[in-house]
């Protein structure tokens, strides 16, 4: 009786709500009708990631699908962000397109006939790429790596990435677009032999950990979790004021004494 007694006093009974007809009452009123639907109208509207590249959903990128003719390709920012090196790694193993043998179709130009010239391709072996398709000249490192938000004010902005150089007449361009050696066609050719260098990637420094190595680590790992556990589930300390032999049997492990107490 005093139990009974005891509970009631700290604890409200609850009442049936199946049974009270105000329950149903309220859940049907016009208020709660109300912001039911204004629930339902705020739900968060579900995004393509096709039609958001930088949305946080990442679609398999299949390398051997990537157009090789650099006027019938996306631009690098159109691919996920965690596809981006990727893709790069993908077309500087590929090198620039450079269609040898080719007949290249032939332009008017100052009363002149003109037309792309093949030898160009070992002037700029690294870089120099052409567009059957646009018939205009490209630049790898730089359609690879140069920053849309980057500054144009260096030679030919993008007409090396985007719009393509047909201007067969004034060969002297490509040496003006290569640049000093700070030029942004520059940066984007050492920003593309920085990419190939695995050696200063950490990622690939951890790779290179023999399989024991990894297997060793895990087992110190392992083994010191395991000894932390033990200690907590045991309410035991993780070590002992000195190395009397009270102190040993208050903790498993002994205090490291690093000089002069």
């Amino acid at each position: 009786m005093f139990f009974q007694l005891t509970m009631h006093r700290y604890f409200k009974k609850l009442r049936n709500e199946s049974s009270s007809p105000s329950s149903f009452a309220s859940e049907n009123s016009p208020l709660n009708q109300e912001t039911r639907e204004q629930n339902t109208q705020t739900q968060a509207p579900n995004f393509d990631a096709t039609t958001n590249p930088s949305s946080s959903a990442r679609s398999q990128v299949d390398l051997s699908t990537l157009q090789s003719d650099p006027g019938e390709r996306k631009p690098i920012s159109h691919y996920h962000p965690n596809e981006h090196d990727e893709v790069r790694r993908a077309y500087i193993q590929k090198g620039p397109y450079q269609p040898r043998n080719h007949v290249f179709p032939q332009r008017m130009m100052s009363e002149n006939v003109r037309h792309f010239n093949e030898s160009w391709f070992d002037m700029y072996d690294n870089w120099l790429e052409y567009s059957v398709k646009e018939d205009a000249a490209f630049c790898l490192c730089c359609y690879l790596f140069k920053n849309e938000h980057e500054s144009s004010s260096h030679f030919g902005g993008d007409t090396f990435t985007t719009k393509g150089f047909r201007s067969w007449n004034k060969t002297e361009r490509f040496k003006m677009h290569v640049g000093g050696p700070n030029s942004v066609h520059n940066q984007c050719v050492k920003r593309c032999e920085d990419l190939m260098m695995q050696k200063q990637s950490i990622q690939t420094a951890l790779d290179k950990q023999s399989e024991q190595t990894k297997s060793e680590y895990y087992t110190r790992l392992n083994a010191s979790v395991d000894i932390v556990r033990l200690l907590l589930f045991s309410a035991l300390p993780f070590r002992g004021h000195d190395e009397s032999e009270f102190s040993r049997r208050k903790g498993l492990f002994l205090k490291v004494s690093c000089g002069k107490e």
